[in-house]
C-alpha cells in the first residue's frame, strides 16, 4: 500500500490511476487547440471589426462630398430670387420715392450688385450653382447685404 495524493492506494489502484494521464494529457492538448482556435477566431473578428468602421469613415466622407457638391434646388434658387426682388426694392425705397424715374434704375443697380457680390461670396459663376450646404448663409447674405459695404 502506497500513498498517492492524500489517499491510500494498493498497487492495482496505482496503475489504474496511471492510465488516465494519458487521456487527461489529450483532454489538455484539446483544450489547448480550441483555445488557439477560439485566438483566431476573435482576431478574425477584430480584423473585421477594424476594417468595417475603415469603411465606414470612408463612405461618409464621400457622402459629405456629395452634400458638399449639390447645389440649389429649383424651390431654393426662386426663393433666392425672391430675397433678392424684395432686398433692392427695400434699398431703393429708403432712397427714392416709387414714383421718381430712377426708382427702377437703381432697382435694377442694386439687383446687379447682390447677384455680382453674392456670386463673388460664394465663389460660383451662376447663382444657381451656390451649394445646398449654403443657402441658409446666401438668404441671410442677401438679407443683410448692404451696398455701402462695397463701395
Amino acid at each position: 500500500m502506497t500513498m498517492f495524493q492524500g489517499v491510500i492506494v494498493g498497487p492495482n489502484d496505482q496503475s489504474n490511476q496511471m492510465d488516465y494521464f494519458p487521456v487527461i494529457e489529450r483532454q489538455l492538448q484539446l483544450t489547448e487547440q480550441q483555445g488557439e482556435n477560439i485566438r483566431m477566431l476573435f482576431d478574425g473578428m477584430k480584423q473585421m471589426h477594424t476594417d468595417m468602421n475603415e469603411k465606414v469613415e470612408e463612405v461618409q466622407l464621400m457622402v459629405q462630398e456629395v452634400r458638399d457638391s449639390v447645389t440649389l434646388t429649383d424651390a431654393e434658387c426662386y426663393q433666392l430670387q425672391h430675397a433678392v426682388r424684395l432686398k433692392s426694392n427695400e434699398l431703393t425705397k429708403h432712397r427714392y420715392m416709387e414714383s421718381d424715374e430712377k426708382f427702377k434704375d437703381m432697382v435694377g443697380r442694386y439687383r446687379r450688385m447682390m447677384w455680382s457680390k453674392l456670386k463673388e461670396r460664394f465663389e460660383v459663376a451662376k447663382y444657381s450653382h451656390v451649394r445646398r450646404i449654403d443657402y441658409e448663409d446666401s438668404i441671410d447674405f442677401i438679407r443683410d447685404f448692404r451696398p455701402e459695404d462695397y463701395i
